[in-house]
């Protein structure tokens, strides 16, 4: 499902008899309209994570489709018996979609300093109804891993790509600075969406190549 920025900046919210019987809706009877008006109502809180670690508009849309992934899931397993609004659960699963997810490509390669990701800019506040900012289990892991595992995880997971993907991702993601979009499109003479495209196909294979090798699990969708 896709939903833009404007759409999640402009949907409202939902009253707590609302959105329980939207999940109730969804858990019992699979009630695919009663899933898009929760992921609508709550598409805000993946912006503001997706928005918090990058300012690069690709990463935006591949961490934007993690994060929807977040909600789908915490609707999946949400416990109607607790007295939570679903926000401050949900808010829990888009956060570790999209931190692991960002993670998982950037913290196996040296970032510059100045290029940082804001993280230290944005109050939480700003989220209604957040839970605590202590780290997950998930998160605490990434924090643990060590740089030379993830590296040589990462390098397997690269030689198995085809040799244009390769190139567009260590164009984009581990070269330092990265090179521009423009620039690989007239490198391989293809245009600049074509480039985009590729970079996303890319991200996405390497990613299977990771679940492969169990870096990481794949989500349950």
């Amino acid at each position: 499902m896709t939903i833009t920025y404007a759409a999640a900046r402009s949907a409202p919210l939902l009253r707590w008899e609302e959105e329980r019987l939207l999940i109730e809706g969804w858990q019992e009877r699979r009630d695919s309209s009663a899933l898009e008006r929760l992921l609508l109502s709550h598409a805000r809180i993946v912006y503001f994570w997706a928005r918090k670690v990058t300012r690069d508009r690709t990463e935006q849309e591949e961490l934007v489709a993690e994060g929807i992934m977040g909600l789908i899931k915490a609707a999946n397993v949400f416990d109607l018996a607790q007295r939570v609004r679903f926000a401050t659960y949900a808010k829990w699963w888009v956060k570790n979609s999209v931190i692991t997810s960002f993670a998982r490509l950037r913290s196996i390669v040296e970032v510059p300093a100045s290029s940082g990701t804001g993280f230290d800019r944005v109050d939480d506040a700003q989220i209604d109804q957040l839970a605590s900012q202590d780290p997950t289990p998930e998160e605490q892991t990434i924090k643990n891993a060590t740089r030379d595992e993830l590296t040589r995880h990462l390098a397997t997971a690269l030689d198995a790509l085809d040799p244009v993907d390769r190139q567009i991702l260590h164009a984009r993601c581990i070269s330092q600075p990265p090179v521009s979009t423009a620039e690989l499109a007239e490198e391989l003479r293809v245009g600049k969406a074509k480039v985009r495209q590729i970079e996303r196909r890319a991200l996405s294979r390497l990613k299977c190549e990771l679940v492969n090798q169990g870096v990481f699990t794949s989500r349950v969708h």
